[in-house]
């Protein structure tokens, strides 16, 4: 599997036991900065991409992750926690060629499977149901993307 976005230069992503919130709240925190991620993405790769097949599943993409990061987003604030805000910008891939692009799709949907397993571990049973939901959505759409499938999707690369 590609790697996974990480914050654009000069930004600094916090660390988990440095945000002062329980574990259930950096979880759903960090599955919503990841929807906000994917978004980004696909919309570049929807505007960006070379061929009709590749915005075609970039478009379908844009609209499962902009559902979960809303159920995201209402359930932070259900819980009485701000809701991180999206980043101004995120990094996108340097080639345009199909490759790079299914490369950088694959990559948004493994960060998106990190986050959900971890959130897949909260007490919260609403939570774990929605973050296995996802899991599994994600894991499907990153093999579409051309990545190949992890023995435990979401644990990441030795």
């Amino acid at each position: 599997m590609s790697e996974s976005p990480t914050p654009a230069e000069g930004e600094e992503a916090p660390e988990r036991s440095d945000r002062g919130l329980d574990p259930t709240s950096e979880a759903l925190a960090e599955a919503l900065r990841a929807e906000h991620a994917a978004v980004h993405g696909f919309e570049f790769i929807g505007g960006a991409a070379g061929d009709e097949d590749r915005r075609e599943r970039a478009s379908a993409a844009i609209y499962q992750h902009k559902a979960l990061r809303d159920v995201l987003r209402e359930a932070a604030v259900e819980r009485g926690l701000e809701a991180p805000p999206a980043l101004a910008s995120y990094p996108i891939p340097q080639g345009r060629e199909g490759a790079d692009m299914d490369a950088f799709a694959a990559g948004l949907e493994g960060a998106a499977m990190e986050a959900y397993l971890w959130l897949a571990s909260s007490p919260d049973t609403d939570l774990r149901v929605t973050a296995v939901r996802a899991l599994q959505e994600a894991t499907v759409r990153s093999l579409r993307w051309g990545a190949e499938l992890d023995v435990l999707p979401g644990f990441g690369s030795p």
